[in-house]
């Protein structure tokens, strides 16, 4: 008997001890989508100029002896006569970097709406303007080293002690950025914070996948991908009135606090345990399901198992996934998808102010299209499949991206809002489906690997689209930021649909010999059938 079979046959797919646990996997997800864009806000870019001679820092920004540009509310134009109306900003846009006596050393900002940024701490403006992009990119190398070293862990020492480290180490790096003295020790807690990520919400989502049946795996990512976006709108409704970056992060961070206490809370997978033939341990866990949910589990139900299931231990690493044709296959196409969705979605994120209006209400506004996105997904991946739906997200994402740079400046502000909204709802649609199909694609033994190298991989593309969003866009134009995240979704869609298997409503393979036998059968099934045997 195969393990999905025995586990819900008896526990059932999803009762309450599952619906309790995937809600505990789930909480903390919320502080992680809050700490990986806090920097928009913490960096938030306010109008600044050079300080003239006779100034302090205590001066006002705005002063008669310059000429204001111009002004504006919600990006919108306004009179200069409003320039002390509240929610107005104003520009002196030919004296921000330098004065008619050079390059200016120190700066006075606007508080009107901000009362204290980490930009106006450290003036990360004019020939500092890197750092932003640095400290930007600093979170998801952080969050790549993170993907492999938690990714391995996972499956050596379990995903329960893995998920509470991670846990340590975004409280205590969370709390850090509150208190950096410099920038460059902020950017060193950014990384340590970016470094938790993949420990908590990766190993969320296989906990999750872990726990229910195959009707309901959706729920894994799916729902996870609902407490981020949630994250996303507490964090824009928190910066909206927190406006000193340091209160800011801390309220962030304090209540993660809270999930200390999941080292009593949160068991560990029944289904790792068992994969490391720790059936005792596994046992106590189970039959604490069954009691929960109203049911009974046999004695000895290991003895139960197919000999692959149980002998499924082994040391296995990275190197694995390509040892075998077919899970080779499966890993290159997968090392391929993830960095093209994680670009095109944090590069959509970080353009969000293409909407224009209040950077508070287009944040919230933006979070808030990716759960219709979410919805979506829940109704159609059993339905569709994640292979249609999956490869579908790429195409539609892909396709209005490369429509807005043909339609140019024939293009309107209502059509621009609407391609941004297609075009962000259907990669959040791709990257929640790509969530719940990866761990599909890969068998027990070596799955938290596969999924934590996917997540290392994915952060190549996180980084080069803060660096394409936050330089090469500003410098060069958007045509380098369409085009090709326009052209590589289209191929991801492509890939998908041809060398991608559906796994819609099948058991999660136990062990690498599983793949390779049902890649075999596929392949046999597909030959033609002589007329005779017809």
């Amino acid at each position: 008997m195969k393990f999905d079979e025995l586990l819900f046959s008896h526990i059932g797919e999803m009762g309450k001890y599952q619906k309790r646990q995937f809600l505990l996997v789930c909480l903390p997800t919320i502080i992680v989508s809050m700490h990986a864009l806090s920097w928009t806000f913490a960096a938030v870019q306010v109008p600044f100029r050079c300080s003239l001679d006779n100034e302090t820092s205590s001066s006002s920004y705005l002063t008669d002896a310059l000429n204001i540009t111009k002004c504006t509310k919600y990006d919108e134009p306004v009179s200069i006569e409003d320039k002390y109306k509240d929610g107005v900003e104003c520009f002196y846009e030919n004296n921000q970097c330098e004065t008619t006596d050079g390059q200016c050393n120190n700066f006075l900002y606007y508080h009107g709406n901000v009362k204290y940024s980490a930009v106006e701490r450290w003036d990360i403006v004019c020939s500092k303007g890197w750092i932003k992009a640095f400290i930007q990119s600093a979170y998801y190398v952080g969050q790549m080293a993170g993907s492999m070293i938690f990714g391995v862990l996972g499956d050596k020492i379990g995903r329960k002690k893995v998920f509470f480290l991670a846990i340590v180490i975004q409280i205590t790096c969370g709390l850090g950025v509150a208190i950096a003295p410099t920038w460059w020790i902020y950017a060193v807690f950014r990384a340590g914070t970016g470094f938790s990520h993949p420990g908590i919400f990766v190993i969320a989502v296989v906990i999750g996948m872990e726990l229910v049946g195959p009707r309901y795996r959706k729920l894994a990512s799916v729902i996870t991908g609902a407490f981020f976006a949630l994250g996303q709108v507490l964090l824009g409704f928190e910066a909206w009135y927190v406006t000193d970056y340091r209160w800011l992060h801390l309220l962030v961070a304090s209540p993660a606090l809270l999930f200390l206490s999941y080292w009593w809370l949160v068991p560990e997978s029944a289904r790792w345990l068992v994969s490391q033939r720790r059936f005792d341990d596994a046992d106590k866990v189970l039959q604490k399901a069954a009691k929960t949910n109203g049911v009974t589990m046999p004695e000895n139900w290991w003895e139960l198992l197919d000999e692959d299931t149980a002998a499924a231990k082994g040391n296995y690493g990275m190197m694995d996934l390509f040892k075998y044709p077919n899970l080779r296959r499966r890993t290159i196409v997968a090392f391929y998808l993830w960095p093209v969705v994680s670009m095109v979605y944090y590069g959509l994120a970080m353009k969000a102010n293409v909407l224009g209006g209040d950077i508070y209400i287009n944040f919230i506004f933006s979070a808030l299209i990716e759960i219709p996105a979410l919805v979506v997904v829940y109704l159609l991946i059993d339905r569709l499949g994640r292979r249609i739906l999956l490869s579908g997200g790429f195409f539609i994402a892909g396709t209005v991206l490369i429509i807005n740079y043909l339609l140019g400046d024939i293009s309107t502000p209502f059509l621009a809002i609407m391609q941004m909204m297609i075009s962000k709802g259907a990669i959040t649609a791709t990257y929640a489906s790509l969530y719940t199909y990866s761990p599909e694609l890969f068998p027990t033994i070596i799955r938290n690997t596969a999924m934590g190298c996917c997540s290392t991989i994915a952060r190549i593309g996180a980084i080069a689209a803060s660096f394409i969003a936050m330089w090469i866009v500003e410098r060069y134009g958007k045509v380098y930021m369409i085009v090709p995240f326009g052209t590589l979704s289209i191929i991801a869609g492509l890939l998908t649909v041809t060398l991608l298997p559906e796994t819609m409503g099948k058991p999660l393979p136990e062990s690498i010999a599983q793949i390779e036998e049902s890649a075999t059968e596929t392949e046999m099934q597909r030959l033609p059938t002589k007329p005779d045997e017809a």
